[in-house]
Order: structure tokens, then sequence, then C-alpha cells
């Protein structure tokens, strides 16, 4: 489970690591530029349950109010590059936004930045601390708002995408208008 995230400012984030963490654009798109051979989302959970205090003080509602919440790794050629929570609040799945419940193995990206885009309404850079791993990870925490559905997306960078593309060069996936920029 994710939990403890800090806000650290972006400036304090290495040049290289910050084009990742910072990228405005899908997470999805940009780790699909990243693989060599394939990229897939792996479903660690999915439940309606209460979200952390400190996601429900981001969403704006009450700690006790429940939501829909899923984790996922997303991994690059077969190894988990970024640890993914999803948090949204039950009153947002209604209409088109309840499809996100049936996302499965699909990536939030595909929904988030597809035809009909959710606009990013908050963006923080900032640390996670898992449990089992020693020192702090990057991660980023964004608030994506359409109509009155909100949701909170907060990803965490894993070593292993740091260590595996370290030399890679980017490949252009021009899909939509939002274009893979080289590192």
């Amino acid at each position: 489970m994710l939990s403890g995230f800090r806000p650290l400012p972006c400036y304090r984030i290495s040049h290289p690591e910050r084009r990742v963490v910072r990228h405005p654009g899908s997470l999805t798109r940009l780790l699909r530029g990243f693989s060599r051979a394939r990229f897939h989302v792996d479903v660690l959970g999915e439940s309606i349950a209460r979200p952390q205090v400190s996601e429900a003080l981001a969403l704006g509602i009450n700690p006790k109010q429940l939501a829909w919440i899923r984790e996922v790794h997303l991994c690059g050629d077969d190894r988990p590059w970024v640890r993914a929570r999803t948090v949204i609040p039950v009153q947002s799945l209604r209409g088109p936004a309840k499809a996100l419940k049936q996302l499965g193995n699909r990536p939030l990206g595909t929904a988030l930045f597809g035809a009909r885009p959710w606009q990013r309404t908050d963006f923080q850079c900032g640390t996670i601390t898992a449990a089992n791993r020693h020192g702090a990870m990057l991660a980023r925490r964004s608030r994506f708002r359409r109509g009155p559905c909100t949701l909170l997306v907060t990803e965490c960078f894993l070593p292993q995408l740091w260590q595996d593309t370290r030399t890679l060069p980017m490949r252009s996936h021009p899909i939509h208008s939002d274009r893979i920029r080289p590192l």
C-alpha cells in the first residue's frame, strides 16, 4: 500500500528524474516509450474502502467517506517500474466515470488522457517511504476533474525504473497531442 506521501519541491529532484516525475502528459505513454519489449499493468487490488486521511484532504472529502481504491504496478519489460494508487470518491462514480471501476488490466491513463480527457487540477512532487524498502522513493500526486467527478492518483517511482532507463533513449509516440519528448 502507498502511504506516507511527503511533499518535496520539484527543484530538489535531480534533472533527469525531474523530467519524468513532472511529465505533464500520460505516464502510461511515457513508460511505453521506455519499454523495449512490453508494457503492462498488474492489478494489485481494487475495492471500496476509506481513503487515507491525506488522500481525503487532497480530494476535499470527509475521511470517513468511502472511495473506490485501485492499486497497480505499471510494468515495463516485465519489471515493476511504478506503483500507482487511484482513489475515486464513490459519488464520483456516476455517468461515464463509473466505467473506471471496470478498467481491469488497462491503464488508468487510457481513460484520463483519452478522447474525453480529464483535467489535472493539482500536482505535487514528493516522496514515499515504503515499509519494505530502505529510503524514500520519488512520487507524485495528481488530482483530476471532469465535471463534478474528481479522483486522486499517487504514483511512486520504483528504483527499478531508474536502473532500467538510465541509458535508454525514448521513442516518440505521436498519440493525440501528448507526444513523448526526448529526455
